[in-house]
């Protein structure tokens, strides 16, 4: 199956304001990124690698990008 430019575009749109609890992550991390204003997904998938690391830590950060890999979005 192969869906449009277009449609990934609004699929993609659409699980960016998506919340973070959607993520399979711990509750530390989950807490930590929401103290630091992390609420969507799209916030996490949007910032660059070299910020969530100075925000969340290596493990942290690490956590969520592989969250988000293994939610299908990279």
């Amino acid at each position: 199956m192969s869906i449009s430019a277009e449609t990934y575009a609004r699929l993609l749109s659409l699980a960016d304001q998506a919340p973070l609890d959607c993520l399979p992550i711990s509750e530390r991390t989950l807490a930590r990124a929401r103290t630091l204003g992390y609420n969507q997904i799209g916030q996490i998938r949007n910032t660059p690698k070299s910020r969530l690391l100075a925000d969340l830590g290596e493990e942290r950060a690490e956590e969520l990008k592989q969250a988000l890999h293994d939610f299908g979005m990279r």
